[in-house]
């Protein structure tokens, strides 16, 4: 059988994949989350529309968002996307001297409508240095808040 599994201790966390917990390691997960209160969001919406969306996310997050009839979809599923952002740049852990633009970071949608992780520019740039390889991502809504959870594996030091 192939298992997968976290081993806990207070030393790093190391994702293992093997016949035998320990054998084949992997790498280390980097996790961040974040939660984002709808309502600004949808009040942002109202008032500057594709403006808004612009300055966040890219061309193609903007038409992951976007209706048919040229409508954002609902501010919770916006707020979830920024939510993930947010939790991705966590991950990333960018240093003061490092600007990272929103559009940047892009969580587009795959085949079944789920959340996927690509970077560009500086925050490529930062997963690669921190040696981050395969990403995930989650988000979720209700009650006014959306949030979101990232995990990226670093891979191990030789």
């Amino acid at each position: 059988r192939d298992l997968t599994e976290f081993v806990m201790t207070s030393a790093p966390v190391a994702v293992t994949r093997g016949t035998e917990a320990g054998d084949g390691v992997v790498g280390v997960p980097r996790v961040g989350c974040d939660l984002q209160e709808v309502a600004p969001v949808a009040e942002a919406l109202a008032q500057r529309g594709q403006r808004y969306l612009r300055a966040l996310f890219a061309p193609e997050e903007i038409a992951d968002l976007t209706r048919p009839d040229g409508r954002p979809l609902a501010a919770e599923s916006v707020a979830g996307r920024f939510a993930a952002k947010e939790a991705v740049l966590k991950v990333l852990r960018p240093s003061a001297d490092d600007a990272v633009a929103w559009p940047q970071i892009m969580i587009r949608s795959d085949a079944h409508g789920a959340p996927r992780v690509e970077l560009r520019g500086t925050a490529a740039r930062l997963a690669r240095g921190a040696g981050l390889g395969a990403w995930s991502v989650s988000t979720s809504h209700d009650g006014g808040f959306a949030m979101a959870v990232a995990l990226a594996i670093r891979s191990p030091q030789p």
